[in-house]
C-alpha cells in the first residue's frame, strides 16, 4: 500500500514536468521485462479522443518492450453499451488471452462476465474508469473526486468567486458522478463561490456541452465560471461562451491536443491530465508482475472506494501557465504516426 510520503514523491514526480520527459511511466514503477510472453486483450468504450486512445498506445507500446502481444482492441462505441460489451469479452476469451484490460461501458452489471473471464483463468485490469465488481485483479484509475476538487479549488485559487455552473455528464457513468459530487464539495469550501447543480444526462460529445451551457448563460448570464467533467463537454461550453460574447472560464478534465490552443488563450482555467498513455503502460507493467507472481506494493488493496486492489494516478492540472512545458507525448497524446491495431 502506498504510503503519504510515497503518494508526495509520486506527485513530486509528476509536477516536475521537464524531469519526466524522458521517463515513460514518470517514476510510478520500475520497468520489467515479462517472466515469459503474453497475451492481452483490450475492450474500451470509444476511440473517439484521446484519452481512449492513449490508453491502447500505451498498453501496445508497453507490450512491446515487456514482450507481450495485443492480440485484439474491442470497442464498445458508447457509454451504455454494456450487451457489445459482453459480446467482446466472450471473444477475447475464446482467442485465450491472459490478460484482458477493461474499461467498462457502465459501472454495473459485468459481474458474471468478468467471473467467466476469472473462471477460465485470465487475468482482468480495470484500466481508466471504475467498474463495479469483485472480480478485477486490479485497477488503474484516477480518484474521481479528487479530480472534481481540483478544479473546484483552482476556481478558487482564481480569486474571482461568483457563480459557477455545472454540466454534470451522462447519466449512470460513475467516474462523471463521483467528479461532480468532488466539485461540489469542495466548491462549498470557498468563500463567495456559488456552484449551481445541473442535471446529469446527454452525451458525452461537443454538441451536449455547447447546449446545456447555452442554455445556463441565459438563465445566468452572471456567471463567471462553467464546470465539466470531461474535455469534449468543455469544448462545447467554451464554443457556447464564445458565442455569447461572455468572460466566463471553464474548467474540465481530460486533455486532446484540441483544447491545447485554448488552454493557451485563457478560454480554459485549468484541465486535469487524464494519461492515457501512463495508464496503459502501468496495466501491462503490473499485469506481468502478476503474471510472475511478483509483489505489487504500489497497488492500494480493496476497500470501500473499489472492491479490487487499485493505483490511482495522481492528478495533475493543466494551466494557462505550465501548457507549454506540459510533455503531451508521455501522457495523453499517441504519436502522429500511431496506427491502431486490430480494432473490432
Amino acid at each position: 500500500m502506498l504510503n503519504k510520503c510515497f503518494a508526495a514523491t509520486i506527485v513530486a514526480i509528476l509536477l516536475a514536468a521537464p524531469a519526466v520527459a524522458q521517463d515513460r511511466l514518470v517514476g510510478l514503477v520500475q520497468p520489467i521485462k515479462a517472466a515469459k510472453p503474453f497475451r492481452i486483450g483490450v475492450a474500451v468504450v470509444h476511440l473517439q479522443d484521446d484519452f481512449y486512445k492513449g490508453i491502447v498506445y500505451g498498453i501496445e507500446d508497453e507490450a512491446k518492450r515487456v514482450g507481450a502481444e495485443v492480440v485484439q482492441v474491442s470497442v464498445a462505441g458508447a457509454y451504455g453499451n454494456v450487451r457489445e460489451q459482453f459480446a467482446q469479452l466472450e471473444a477475447l476469451k475464446a482467442l485465450k488471452v491472459d490478460v484482458v484490460a477493461f474499461s467498462a461501458a457502465s459501472f454495473n452489471g459485468y459481474d458474471n462476465a468478468l467471473k467467466s473471464l476469472k473462471d477460465a483463468g485470465i487475468k482482468v485490469a480495470a484500466v481508466g474508469i471504475p467498474v463495479g465488481s469483485k472480480s478485477i485483479d486490479f485497477g488503474i484509475l484516477q480518484d474521481d473526486k479528487e479530480i472534481g476538487k481540483t478544479l473546484a479549488a483552482e476556481i478558487c485559487k482564481n480569486g474571482k468567486p461568483g457563480k459557477v455552473l455545472t454540466v454534470p455528464g451522462a447519466a449512470g457513468a460513475e467516474w462523471a458522478r463521483l467528479r461532480y459530487v468532488g466539485f461540489m464539495d469542495e466548491a462549498k469550501k470557498c468563500q463567495g463561490l456559488q456552484a449551481i447543480e445541473g442535471a446529469f444526462g446527454g452525451a458525452i460529445n461537443l454538441q451536449h456541452g455547447m447546449t446545456q451551457t447555452s442554455d445556463l448563460l441565459l438563465r445566468h448570464p452572471d456567471a463567471k465560471y462553467v464546470y465539466t467533467p470531461q474535455v469534449s463537454l468543455g469544448m462545447g461550453a467554451a464554443q457556447a461562451i464564445r458565442q455569447q460574447r461572455k468572460d466566463v472560464k471553464v474548467v474540465s478534465s481530460s486533455m486532446v491536443k484540441e483544447a491545447i490552443p485554448m488552454v493557451k488563450d485563457g478560454r480554459f482555467l485549468g484541465i486535469v491530465s487524464e494519461p492515457g498513455i501512463i495508464m496503459g503502460r502501468l496495466t501491462v507493467q503490473l499485469a506481468a508482475r502478476q503474471l510472475a507472481g511478483q509483489p505489487t506494493p504500489e497497488l492500494k488493496a480493496a476497500d470501500a472506494s473499489s472492491p479490487y486492489p487499485y493505483f490511482n494516478v495522481p492528478p495533475v492540472l493543466i494551466t494557462p501557465a505550465n501548457v507549454e512545458k506540459h510533455p503531451f507525448g508521455i501522457y495523453e497524446i499517441p504519436p502522429e504516426n500511431w496506427k491502431l491495431p486490430t480494432v473490432r
